[in-house]
Order: C-alpha cells, then sequence, then structure tokens
C-alpha cells in the first residue's frame, strides 16, 4: 500500500526553498539526493489498464536503476492519497519492452496477467521529472521520503512544467504523521492539495487540455 500526501507548489523559488527545508514541525529533514527520472507509462492496444484503474509504470532513473510498478485505484482525503501497489526493481530494459512473462515477482506477474490477458503491453506516454529526496525522521523513526518535483510534460511543440511536493510514508511512519507534517504545509506555507497523479494530468495534457 503507498500512503503519501500531494501538494501542488506554485513556483520554483518555493519548490527550491522546500527541497533545503531542515527542519518542520518537529520532523527532521536528511541530506538530499537530486535523481533525474523518465516515467513511462504502458497499456495494452485495447486500455485493459485504463478500464481497470490501474496504472503501470516503469521508472528509469539516473543512477540506473529500472523500477517497474503497478498502481491501483486511489482513494483520497483531503492531500492524503493511498493505493495499492506492486513494485519491483528490474537490471535492465530492453528497448523499452516489457514482458510480463519477465517479471521477476510472482505476485506482479499475476496481477498484469489478470488485467492483460493475452495482449502485449505496449509504452503509451513518458513524463520526465527531476526530483530531490530526502529522509523525514522523528526521533529515532524513520517516517518517510520527501521528495520535491519538477516534473515535465511534452507534446510535438508544447511544453508544461510545474512543481509538485509528495511526502510517502516509510517504515514505522504512521497516517498521524503525515497528517500533521500535511497540517503545517497547508497552513504554514499555504500549499494546496494536488487532487490527481501525474497520470491523470498527462492524459489531459495530451489531449490538449
Amino acid at each position: 500500500m503507498e500512503i503519501e500526501a500531494k501538494f501542488t507548489v506554485p513556483d520554483a523559488k518555493t519548490a527550491h526553498v522546500l527541497s533545503t527545508l531542515k527542519r518542520l514541525n518537529g520532523y527532521t529533514l536528511g541530506a538530499a539526493k537530486t535523481l533525474s527520472m523518465r516515467d513511462t507509462f504502458y497499456d495494452t492496444p485495447q486500455h485493459n489498464f485504463r478500464a481497470a484503474r490501474q496504472v503501470l509504470r516503469v521508472r528509469q532513473r539516473s543512477d540506473g536503476r529500472f523500477i517497474v510498478t503497478l498502481k491501483g485505484d486511489t482513494e483520497r482525503r483531503d492531500a492524503i492519497h493511498s493505493r495499492s501497489e506492486i513494485e519491483v526493481t528490474l537490471k535492465k530494459l530492453n528497448k523499452g519492452h516489457l514482458d510480463i512473462a519477465a517479471m521477476p515477482s510472482p505476485e506482479l506477474r499475476h496481477a498484469l496477467t489478470q488485467i492483460a490477458g493475452e495482449q502485449p503491453l505496449a509504452p503509451l506516454m513518458s513524463i520526465q521529472q527531476r526530483r530531490t529526496v530526502r529522509a523525514v525522521r522523528h526521533a529515532r523513526r524513520m517516517i518517510g521520503e520527501w521528495s520535491s518535483d519538477r516534473v515535465q510534460f511534452r507534446a510535438g511543440t508544447r511544453r508544461r512544467v510545474f512543481y509538485e511536493l509528495e511526502i510517502e510514508l516509510k517504515k514505522s511512519g504512521t497516517v498521524n504523521d503525515l497528517e500533521k507534517i500535511a497540517e503545517v504545509l497547508a497552513r504554514e506555507w499555504r500549499l494546496l492539495p494536488q487532487w490527481e497523479s501525474k497520470f491523470a494530468r498527462a492524459l489531459k495534457f495530451l489531449d490538449g487540455d
């Protein structure tokens, strides 16, 4: 299960300041690591995944990792998003070809087969991100991962760039921790919740919205 708070960040200056914060309401933020990422979303020719309200993503990171993630339908409460998630790391991806039978996780293979059936997987669209990641801690507890993102959509000559902040629960983090952090971000930083996923917004962008 993935549980995270998502906020719209109004501009590059605010995004930079958020990526360099040291503390927030008793929570400490660790050293920053910046990664470039290309997220490619896959579906079948008949759009089985969209019909099933599932998102299949391959994330290629600048540290050489390929991460395959299947995300379920999202439940939202204010800024907090919750959804099922199955994730595996691949050593390589052959020219963007995603083979269900080659998935190293039996759980993921089964889930993909249930949705795709006999249909092949093909890239639907890609987005680019630059992400600054920091650990969030409270005393000795590892609460979550703080991600300040610069996201870019491109379609032909059209381009859209925006900024976003995500705080995803990890290890010993609780929803109560996430609610406390989200409340401070909304009250003191005036950040607004982001209701839609990047995938949903990228689809609208492709449609010309």
